[in-house]
C-alpha cells in the first residue's frame, strides 16, 4: 500500500514547523567544517552538543511526520545532553572530566549543574533553569511513558495520538533554543568568531524570539 500523507498541521503550527527546519538546515551550514581540539576537556562536551543537536534534527523530522509522541520523549534527553555539555564545557575540572570518561558519572546532581552552570554570563538570564522548574515534570512523563504521554493518547473511544497544536509548537521552540545554545557552545569550542557571532545575533533577533521565544515553553 503506498504510504498515506501526513494529515494537515494547523496554521501556526506549519509557520513553526518550517522555521524550525530552517533552523536545522542554518545550523548544519555553520556546524560543518568546525574543527575542536581531540582532549577530553574539550571532546566530551563536544560531543555532548552534537548529541544535542542531532535530538533537535530528531524532534523536528518526528513532527514533520506526525510522530510527536516520540518527539516529546526526545525533549529531555536533549536537555541533558546540552546541561551535561555545558557543566563539562563551562565547570568541571580536568579531574572530574576523566572521572566522568572512565566511570560515568557525575558529581553534581542535574538541579546543581543548572546553578553552576547560570553563574556564567551566557546564562544569567536563568533561562534554563525555568526549564527545569517548569518543565521537568512534563519531560519525565514524555520520556517515560508517564501520564503526559498517555493521556495524549486517547480520545473519548479510542486509543491515537491526540497531542495539541499549542504543545506541538512549543516542543519545536524549546528544541531550537537548545539547539542554538549548543551551536554557541560548540562555536566557542572551535574559537570561531563567526559562528559566536551569528548565533548570539540569531538568538537576539527579533524573528527568533517571535519564532522560538526565550521563556520557558515545554508542553505541561
Amino acid at each position: 500500500m503506498p504510504l498515506q500523507e501526513p494529515p494537515p498541521l494547523r496554521d501556526d503550527v506549519a509557520a513553526v514547523l518550517q522555521s524550525a527546519q530552517q533552523l536545522v538546515t542554518w545550523i548544519a551550514e555553520r556546524q560543518d567544517g568546525l574543527e575542536i581540539k581531540t582532549d577530553n576537556a574539550t571532546r566530551v562536551p563536544g560531543v555532548l552538543f552534537d548529541l544535542c543537536l542531532e535530538h533537535h534534527v530528531g524532534i523536528v523530522q518526528l513532527v514533520t511526520s506526525r510522530i510527536n509522541g516520540s518527539a516529546f520523549a526526545l525533549i529531555r534527553s536533549q536537555f541533558e545532553s546540552l546541561v551535561r555539555g555545558l557543566w563539562l564545557h563551562l565547570s568541571a575540572t580536568a579531574d572530574e572530566v576523566q572521572e566522568f570518561v572512565e566511570k560515568d558519572w557525575l558529581p553534581l546532581k542535574f538541579g546543581e549543574m543548572l546553578d553552576v552552570i547560570e553563574q556564567h554570563a551566557d546564562f544569567g538570564d536563568k533561562v534554563l533553569y525555568q526549564y527545569k522548574i517548569e518543565g521537568w515534570k512534563a519531560m519525565n512523563g514524555y520520556t517515560h511513558g508517564g501520564m503526559h504521554q498517555i493521556a495524549r493518547r486517547v480520545k473519548t473511544v479510542s486509543i491515537e495520538p491526540n497531542y495539541q497544536p499549542e504543545e506541538i509548537i512549543e516542543s519545536l521552540k524549546a528544541s531550537g533554543l537548545f539547539a542554538l545554545l549548543a551551536l554557541l557552545q560548540i562555536g566557542r569550542l572551535a574559537n570561531s568568531e563567526k559562528v559566536i557571532a551569528e548565533v548570539d545575533e540569531r538568538l537576539s533577533g527579533q524573528h527568533f524570539r517571535d519564532q522560538f521565544g526565550r521563556s520557558a515553553a515545554v508542553p505541561g
